[in-house]
This record gives C-alpha cells, sequence and structure tokens, in this order.
C-alpha cells in the first residue's frame, strides 16, 4: 500500500488506526439497523447489502489491528473476510438465475478464493503481498462488478423506490469498495477513511428515504 499517512495519537492510537476501528464499529452499528429489512423483505439487494457491511466490518477491525500490532494475521483475517463477502455478494449480478445456478456460483467463488487465500499463505512473500492484492480484488469485483450492478438496476428499473434502494446501495458500494480501496492504495489512508464512512451514510439513507416514500404512498392511498 503507500506510505501511511501520519497523524495525531487517539485514546492511545494513531489516527490512522483509530478510524479503522471506528468504521468498523460504524458498519457494524448500521448492519444492526439492516438485520430487520433484511429479515423482512428476503431481497437480493437489501442482503447483498447487509453481507457488505459485515465483511468490511470485519476487515476494517483485522486491517486497523495489523496496523496497531504489525501482525500479519491479522491482515489475513481481513483478506478472508473480503474474499468470503465477494462470494456472497457476486450472487447479486446474476439474480436473474434461478437459485441453484446462483448457489453454484457461490459455492465455486468460495472454493476458488479459499484457493487463491491458501496459496497466498505458502510462502511469507506472497502473504506480505496479500493486503495489496485483496484491496485491488476489492476493488475490481465487489466495487466495479456488484457495485456497478446495483447502479444499473437504478439506472433500469421503472420502480420508484427500489431505484432509490438501488442507487444509494450501488453508490455506498462503489464508495468503500473503489474509491476508499484506490485511495488506500496510494498511501492516502485519511482520504480512504472518509469514503468509509461515506458508504453506510449512502445505504442507510436511501433506504430510510425509500422506506419513508412507501408509507407516505400506502397512507396517502
Amino acid at each position: 500500500m503507500g506510505a501511511m499517512e501520519a497523524g495525531p495519537m487517539i485514546l492511545g492510537f494513531n489516527l490512522v488506526v483509530f478510524l479503522m476501528f471506528l468504521s468498523g464499529i460504524f458498519y457494524l452499528v448500521c448492519a444492526a439497523f439492516l438485520w430487520g429489512p433484511v429479515r423482512r423483505e428476503h431481497n437480493d439487494l437489501i442482503s447483498a447489502l447487509f453481507a457488505f457491511l459485515i465483511y468490511q466490518a470485519i476487515s476494517m477491525i483485522f486491517m486497523g489491528l495489523e496496523m496497531y500490532t504489525m501482525n500479519i494475521l491479522y491482515s489475513n483475517i481481513a483478506a478472508i473476510s473480503i474474499f468470503v463477502g465477494s462470494a456472497y455478494m457476486l450472487k447479486f449480478p446474476f439474480r436473474s438465475l434461478s437459485e441453484r445456478s446462483r448457489r453454484l456460483i457461490f459455492l465455486t467463488s468460495l472454493i476458488a478464493v479459499f484457493a487463491l487465500f491458501a496459496w497466498f499463505m505458502q510462502t511469507e512473500a506472497r502473504q506480505m503481498s496479500l493486503m495489496r492484492f485483496i484491496l485491488w480484488y476489492d476493488l475490481a469485483v465487489n466495487g466495479i462488478i456488484v457495485g456497478g450492478s446495483m447502479l444499473v438496476l437504478a439506472a433500469k428499473t421503472a420502480e420508484r423506490w427500489l431505484r432509490v434502494k438501488a442507487l444509494g446501495g450501488g453508490a455506498g458500494v462503489v464508495s468503500c469498495c473503489v474509491a476508499a480501496s484506490a485511495t488506500m492504495l496510494s498511501g492516502a489512508m485519511l482520504t480512504s477513511s472518509v469514503f468509509q464512512f461515506l458508504a453506510p451514510v449512502f445505504i442507510l439513507g436511501s433506504l430510510f428515504v425509500a422506506r419513508r416514500g412507501q408509507r407516505q404512498m400506502v397512507t396517502n392511498a
């Protein structure tokens, strides 16, 4: 990743490390708010966004631990969370396929990422390069493919409130997986944190707007 930006100490942590922990906790809190809609709606978009919040929370907390302790084990756990999260989120671009086909895609993706992770674990040099690879992987797979497919859904759907949810969800995923990952790769860690914080705001904001609009439509009907 490039040179990490220096910063003041907060509660005994470097600012960048503190923001990684804070981001992870923020994502977990947002995932808790999303749990209700996940259970009620059984919606592919909501399920993908919930998975996004969970895997990103885990990866941010463990990346923060790796920065704080310099223990590569923590960055490996962060990488695993991104790999597994991507396998689940890849079901979304294939939502038009049958559930059996999507399950097969998920299992195939899961086997592939575990095999890739095992390859990285074979030597210390590969482990050292894993985090940089995983950021590019997150950018391409989750950011461009999955986030992009959400934005495409927003552009194509005629359903107003689904468009709002897909637009906010896609913007959130792209903000974190593309913008935050790209700036982190360049070493601009503080800038990356801004994009990380924006992602849940886009996601939950769009869901709240859509829910309020749907309730008003029912009330006015």
